[in-house]
């Protein structure tokens, strides 16, 4: 039966003079979100993938169906049987395996210690495939087998629960690892034929068993498609490729130039790139649509003759690259327009296996190829780095979470990085190997003597990778608006923008968190310190508490000296308030006959005021009347001269004048008594001016003020002492209250 041959749908990339055009977004590869978010979209009972994320909260269900699984790295063990040169070179001889298995666990003997078990690892399972004829003598009895784990037994226990899970969006890798003529090529790709069935007990790998699986699962898929609305049916396609990695470099096997060549001497050095979203990828790598698992064996056989083969020291025909053999499964639905101004969307979701064939590694050969062997071992080298890295930074972090969980104190230490990039094997990987991906790993042992250090070193980083854990999450959709519509990308970077936030929101608790125990450690150490610190205290509590009773005790005899000495003061002061008493008493009487004293004095002043005016009145008149007799005297002054004149003429005037001098002596009689009687009345009105005066000066009334003041002064002081008699008396009261207590108390 003649196979069809696959259709391209992408090709090898060619180098041109021109300038290059600006790479875009392949509408195959597989979207994914950055490798450090942890959440997915949710998952649609019709296959697709609803992009649009509203509730992202670490609490919610949309949350909780983000983060699909998460699964340990899966490694097995099997050892190959012996081939027929190596039988011949035994003939005669005991035959013995360096490596021996039960159950899952994988025994390796020393040769030159008596076959002594050297050491034990446990895997995943562990495959034996030395048949019964090769009549192996086993050290232990348990670990004899009546039957070999073949090609089939291996499929299915490995690989085969791989593949459905490819229609539900997830990526998975296996890959074989172990040294040189170990039977990595062989279990990965066995024998096959395009053109016979496969799934029997034949010598078919993984490779194909795993292709022809996947066209039966997707056959059945197909068919209950069928069952569906035109407008609800899912579209499906396979997609393969396959490269290697030759001495740092990455080359298509699958280029259509080379179809009808043998060799790789016309291979093309292809470039690596990376995708802020998707990861790497290799840029220009062809890409075959493929129908079924016979055009899928097809593509494999051709690049396979044109992988890099060299014979070495171990093996004649020994495989000298990394080879990556891809199988991608894109499922595609298409959404009908929601009204007349819209388009339709095309929403696809894709899986993919990553089937890896491992060079081997070696020690020491030919001149020729130590280059390779160097390139070889170098990029082996950079895998196991990585996942020693990945392995010390999960377990750091498992430790933070644990002391997250539990509150307890770990110690803070920088996560290692991770050498993704020191090689192009390791670059590939990256997301297989600490991504998103179900990744199974299968050590190929050999049971030969001579290799017994390769085969131990196998063991011990195969034992080591299975503790790395890596986290496996359904791949974000690709949505594709026909006719140019791209609303959808802004709903893509929201969801981008809210998972981001949400592992942002996760850190920032996982910090609070260690500061929290960072705190509490303090916390903790300062309490300790405190009790400490208590403890002192109540012993220093106990010695004031007996220093406290002590003085209690003293209080209590200086407060009955007190109490008595309050007494006898009250005493005193009792006196002395009535001696001030009595002195008030007497002042009153004082201040009461000086009161009286002083309203004598008051009527007094009254009539010696009236007799003052009656003789200021009198003084007026007496004035008036000497000012008349004045008057008269002059007027009688003039008659007189006038008289005398006339006298001194005549005689008769003699007579008359002396007449007149008689009545001028008696007038001036009358005058002088006049005169006498006025100044008497003047010394009398000045006496009484002076009483006035007298009466009129404070003097008589200062001893009254002073006599009131006193009396206030002592009204203040029998206040002040009943003050402190009342004060005295109170103390006194409570001195005696307390007294009585502390005496009950006691």
């Amino acid at each position: 039966m003649t196979v069809n041959e696959p259709k391209i749908i992408s090709g090898p990339a060619r180098k041109k003079p021109a300038t290059p055009k600006k790479r875009t977004q392949n509408p195959t590869t597989p979207i994914k979100r950055r490798s450090e978010s942890l959440h997915s979209p949710d998952i649609h009972a019709n296959g697709t993938t609803n992009t649009v994320m509203d509730d992202a909260h670490e609490s919610s269900a949309a949350f909780r169906a983000r983060v699909t699984e998460i699964t340990r790295f899966k490694v097995y063990s099997r050892v190959r049987p012996f081939i027929a040169e190596e039988l011949a070179d035994m003939e005669g001889q005991e035959r013995r395996s360096i490596v021996e298995m039960t159950d899952n666990k994988t025994v390796i003997l020393d040769p030159k210690d008596d076959w002594t078990p050297k050491a034990q690892f446990e895997f995943d399972g562990s495959l034996w495939s030395i048949p019964p004829e090769h009549r192996i003598v086993h050290t232990f009895q348990d670990t004899k087998r009546s039957t070999y784990a073949t090609q089939k037994d291996v499929y299915e226990i490995i690989a085969k629960e791989l593949v459905p899970h490819v229609f539900d969006g997830f990526n998975s890798c296996i890959l074989t690892y172990g040294q040189t003529g170990s039977g990595k090529t062989y279990t990965m790709m066995g024998l096959y034929d395009p053109n016979a069935s496969c799934g029997g007990d034949g010598e078919e790998g993984i490779i194909p068993r795993v292709s022809n699986d996947l066209f039966l699962i997707l056959g059945e898929k197909q068919k209950e498609e069928l069952k569906k609305e035109p407008h609800e049916r899912v579209r499906f396609r396979v997609e393969v490729s396959f490269v290697e990695i030759y001495m740092e470099r990455v080359r298509d096997l699958l280029d259509p130039a080379l179809r009808n060549t043998k060799g790789n001497e016309k291979l093309q050095d292809a470039r690596i790139r990376q995708d802020p979203y998707s990861g790497p990828f290799v840029e220009g790598v062809t890409k075959y649509q493929v129908e079924n698992w016979a055009q899928c064996c097809l593509l494999l056989e051709r690049g396979s003759r044109h992988r890099t083969t060299c014979a070495t020291a171990i093996h004649n025909q020994s495989s000298r690259s990394h080879a990556i053999f891809q199988l991608t499964v894109i499922q595609e639905l298409t959404i009908p327009a929601k009204d007349r101004y819209s388009r339709p969307v095309v929403r696809c979701q894709a899986g993919r296996i990553n089937l890896v064939d491992l060079a081997g590694s070696e020690r020491g050969g030919f001149q020729e190829y130590v280059k390779e062997s160097a390139a070889i071992n170098t990029s082996l080298l950079a895998l196991r780095r990585v996942i020693d890295n990945l392995t010390e930074r999960q377990n750091i972090l498992m430790e933070q979470a644990k002391a997250v969980i539990t509150g307890t104190y770990y110690q803070d230490r920088p996560l290692p990085q991770v050498p993704f990039r020191d090689s192009v094997l390791t670059w590939l990987l990256s997301d297989s190997i600490g991504g998103n991906a179900r990744t199974t790993m299968v050590a190929t042992l050999s049971p030969l003597v001579k290799n017994y250090g390769d085969t131990l070193a196998t063991l011990q980083w195969s034992s080591k990778a299975r503790n790395l854990v890596t986290l496996v999450k359904v791949n974000d959709a690709q949505t594709t608006v026909t006719g140019g519509m791209s609303n959808k990308a802004g709903e893509l970077q929201n969801a981008v923008r809210i998972q981001r936030q949400n592992m942002d929101s996760l850190r920032e608790t996982l910090r609070q968190k260690q500061e929290l125990a960072e705190r509490l450690e303090v916390e903790s150490r300062n309490m300790t310190k405190q009790t400490g610190k208590n403890k002192e205290l109540v012993k220093k509590i106990e010695s004031e508490r007996y220093a406290f009773t002590v003085l209690r005790a003293l209080q209590r005899q200086v407060a009955v000296k007190k109490i008595r000495m309050l007494s006898d003061q009250y005493d005193k002061l009792k006196r002395q308030l009535a001696a001030q008493q009595n002195t008030m008493a007497e002042a009153e009487k004082r201040r009461e006959r000086s009161a009286q004293d002083e309203a004598k004095l008051q009527k007094r002043l009254e009539k010696e005021r009236h007799r003052e005016e009656d003789l200021r009145i009198q003084v007026a008149e007496k004035e008036s009347a000497n000012e008349n007799f004045n008057q008269e005297f002059e007027e009688v002054s003039e008659q007189y001269n006038t008289l005398i004149k006339e006298v001194e003429s005549d005689e008769s005037v003699q007579k008359a004048l002396a007449d007149i001098n008689g009545k001028q002596r008696e007038a001036q009689r009358r005058v002088d008594n006049s005169r006498n009687e006025a100044e008497e009345l003047n010394k009398k009105a000045e006496m009484m001016e002076t009483k006035i005066r007298e009466s009129k000066q404070p003097n008589w009334r200062s001893k009254i003020q002073k006599d009131e003041e006193d009396a206030v002064e002592l009204r203040r002081q029998r206040d002040e002492l009943r003050r402190k008699f009342d004060e005295l008396q109170a103390k006194r009261d409570e001195l005696k209250t307390e007294l009585d207590k502390r005496k009950k108390k006691r």
